[in-house]
């Protein structure tokens, strides 16, 4: 019952007016750009919101998101009551419905001549207002200068439709490569990245497996990072899905925290079979090792990390930190852990450690 009420995380989040643009006085938080492309169908009773349930196509938009000046770094200030208040809460003060050309412009717009995109793909149990404010809190903390999506496929935001999640999940696949290949065509993107939690995860190896078995995809040249935090995926699985995507360059991320409840639960439902986000690394470390370096991947064990949330779930939030750093003193030349492959571990305050040769002295470099 208390695993129960701790992954309720949706329980205190608004409904999806909260993302109708609010007035406020001018300068009063900090704009941030974010789009989104989602497999939701429209609302039939307001055009700005959508629901749930699934859409034979990929829906555009674009948010203007105030973070309050009291942001504390990770967290998304809800609001009590509405309309929101921009000195307190997270604000949307645009908004705007898009087709797939005014989506690639804007896309164009939000990378502000970097040539990167960040999409961000959210797991279970998630609202489409929580995607987009999770997209603008990860944006702005990390101060991240590329174009920063939110692919929201349509969760039901309900802790008892883990099932119905996973389905809508998949039927999402296509949309997620179809939104891919259309920002790999947008003049002047280079790399996408991509951060794709828990449920998402799924839906990004899934995304990632097809495409590769397909082999036309067009964003498969151009795709960069991809961090698989917390993934909800069947240990099992997830080895046939990298026998098909093969060693990538930069190497896939992998976050993972064994004391994770919600996987746990997710392991549960699924016959006890280990989730690849939850899965003990000090079992085995042989076979771990093996394939790790057999797959080319970089693990990065957040065990020991703090979370902002009581099933230790959201830690992957408190690490985008430090793989921004990375990533930024891997393009300055100045090297870092990024471009390896192993087993690494993440400390209490999130920074990334390369793990005690002991542990990782058998992993191919």
């Amino acid at each position: 019952m208390l695993l129960a009420a701790g992954l309720a995380s949706c329980a205190g989040v608004p409904g999806s007016a909260v993302l109708h643009p609010v007035g406020g006085p001018v300068g009063v938080g900090k704009p941030v750009d974010v789009l989104v492309a989602t497999t939701r169908m429209r609302s039939e009773a307001d055009g700005r919101e959508f629901t749930a349930e699934r859409n034979r196509g990929v829906s555009y938009a674009a948010y203007t998101v105030s973070i309050p000046p009291n942001h504390v770094a990770g967290e998304i200030e809800w609001p009590t009551t509405l309309p929101s208040n921009p000195a307190t809460n997270f604000v949307v003060t645009g908004s705007q419905s898009l087709d797939k050309a005014g989506f690639s412009r804007t896309a164009m717009r939000d990378m502000k001549g970097s040539g990167e995109v960040i999409v961000f793909v959210h797991g279970y149990n998630t609202s489409y207002q929580e995607a987009v404010f999770r997209a603008a809190q990860l944006k702005h903390d990390n101060g991240l200068p590329e174009a920063v999506i939110a692919f929201s496929w349509p969760s039901k935001a309900s802790l008892v439709d883990y099932l119905t999640d996973r389905e809508a999940s998949t039927f999402s696949r296509d949309y997620l490569e179809k939104t891919l290949d259309d920002l790999a065509r947008t003049p002047g993107v280079r790399h996408i990245n991509i951060i794709a939690h828990s449920m998402g995860g799924w839906l990004t190896m899934e995304t990632l497996r097809q495409a590769k078995l397909r082999g036309n995809s067009t964003f498969l040249p151009k795709l960069g990072e991809v961090l698989l935090a917390s993934p909800d995926i069947d240990l099992y699985v997830f080895g046939t899905q990298l026998d098909v995507i093969g060693k990538r360059n930069p190497p896939i991320m992998v976050a993972i925290s064994e004391d994770d409840q919600a996987l746990g639960l997710s392991q549960w439902l699924a016959g006890d079979v280990p989730r690849v986000g939850n899965v003990s690394t000090a079992d085995n470390k042989a076979e771990w090792q093996r394939e790790i370096a057999h797959y080319g991947l970089q693990v990065i064990n957040m065990s020991n990390a703090k979370s902002r949330d009581a099933v230790n779930h959201g830690k992957f939030v408190g690490l985008i930190p430090a793989l921004n750093q990375m990533v930024r003193a891997e393009a300055r030349g100045r090297g870092s852990l990024l471009s390896r492959t192993g087993l690494f571990t993440a400390g209490p305050s999130g920074n990334v450690l390369q793990m005690p040769l002991k542990v990782g002295e058998a992993i191919a470099r």
